[in-house]
């Protein structure tokens, strides 16, 4: 191996939402700092997030699950205001659209350019990709990482480099392994903001469906989740941004060996509620069965048989249900139960839920409880969140504070 060089105040592993956050509180107070990235470009999620729009954050209420206190916490120092405040700092213009915030050009590159140019801007701060660490370790006066056969010596050093989730954008467990060397525990990841597999019965011919619907979870016949939005039926399952938030726990009843069931209530496709997108409490799966059958037998009085569901119900949907009796077809309509078989994995997942255990991360600072110097961020840590930009929120938030911490002279 070759002799250490770039002797450097803060080295920054991971060139993504956290790293480059963190590089750029570097780059403001003026302290050498390097950002090593093991792909070609930083950022490539980042550009991905939002179908392209990248919403940066919740306009509302943050949602957070794995240590969801811990999250709150790291927010109570670098609130979504300060994020916002950061943002608009490196001069990015911010919409407000269904609850969340995107640039307001309505393009993701938008955000990595303003990321980009402030560290292009920098006398401070280097940037290299096609750098992956391999091994991270304390020295006297400091940490060392290897690199493709060099070493990079640093003052302290910021671990930011995302999980398990998304491989074809840099996805990986690189960064679990060089934190659980140093002694950290990781809790295992599973995918989460993710597809549903389903026994294939009862969603045979509806592949590439699109509907509003309202959707619980249930433990057996036990409800332990709920959500509102549009449904995605595909040949594999089901899909959509209702499905993902419930994948987590999904995949939780999966891990303890449950046997979890999707009820699909399809009243707001119907008009009988207000189409909704977002988390609600589960309610009794029969609270739409009284006025959806009362609707149908109304259209029965004023309609040919054959044209119950015809305007009504997308026709396959309608030629599915079309020859249940009514008071079935008002149950099948309002609690249409699939089985679901598994959580599609961290090739299809937005987030990993799991990470480094937080307990061995201080929340007022974002360093390591065992090891003086060393700073973690983002999604590498045990919390994930729903969909809409709470993930990047923490994400955006831990690297800030990493990095105000660490630029901290004693």
């Amino acid at each position: 191996m070759r002799p250490a060089k770039n002797n450097i105040d803060i080295l920054i592993i991971g060139g993504g939402a956290s790293g480059l956050a963190a590089a750029c509180i570097c780059a403001h107070r003026g302290v050498p700092a390097l950002l090593l990235e093991k792909q070609a470009r930083v950022g490539r999620k980042l550009l991905a997030t939002g179908n392209g729009r990248c919403n940066l954050m919740p306009a509302g209420t943050p949602v957070f699950f794995g240590d969801a206190a811990f999250a709150h916490q790291v927010l109570s120092h670098i609130s979504p205001a300060d994020v916002r405040a950061f943002f608009e700092g490196l001069g990015l213009v911010f919409k407000e659209e269904d609850g969340r915030m995107y640039p307001a050009c309505g393009q993701a590159a938008a955000v990595l350019d303003v990321l980009r140019l402030a560290l292009e801007r920098s006398p401070h701060v280097q940037v290299r990709t096609d750098s992956p660490v391999t091994a991270l370790r304390p020295v006297p006066g400091g940490w060392q990482a290897a690199v493709k056969g060099e070493v990079y010596t640093a003052r302290r050093v910021i671990v930011a480099g995302g999980s398990s989730a998304a491989p074809k954008l840099g996805g990986g467990e690189d960064m679990y392994a060089l934190l659980t060397a140093l002694g950290h525990t990781l809790i295992p990841p599973r995918p989460a903001l993710t597809q549903l597999t389903t026994e294939p019965a009862p969603i045979r011919g509806l592949s590439g469906l699109r509907v509003p619907a309202i959707l619980t979870l249930l433990d057996g016949d036990a409800p332990v989740d709920a959500v509102q939005g549009e449904l995605l039926f595909t040949d594999y399952g089901v899909s959509g941004v209702c499905v993902m938030q419930l994948s987590r726990m999904a995949g939780e009843v999966l891990s303890r060996g449950g046997a979890p069931v999707l009820s699909i209530d399809f009243s707001p496709l119907m008009g009988l509620v207000p189409i909704g997108y977002n988390r609600i409490p589960p309610q009794a799966l029969d609270a739409n069965t009284e006025a959806c059958e009362a609707l149908l037998r109304d259209r029965a009085r004023r309609l040919p048989k054959d044209s119950l569901l015809t305007g009504m119900l997308p026709r396959l949907l309608a030629e599915r249900m079309g020859k249940l009796p009514l008071p079935a077809l008002a149950r099948a309509l309002t609690m249409y139960r699939v089985s679901i078989t598994g959580v599609r994995g961290f090739a299809h997942a937005q987030v990993a839920a799991g990470g480094i255990a937080t307990r061995e991360v201080d929340a007022h600072t974002m360093m390591s409880r065992l090891h003086d110097g060393l700073y973690m961020a983002g999604e590498l840590l045990d919390v994930d969140g729903d969909c809409g930009g709470h993930n990047l929120l923490f994400a955006w938030a831990s690297g800030l504070l990493a990095a105000q911490n660490a630029c901290i002279v004693e």
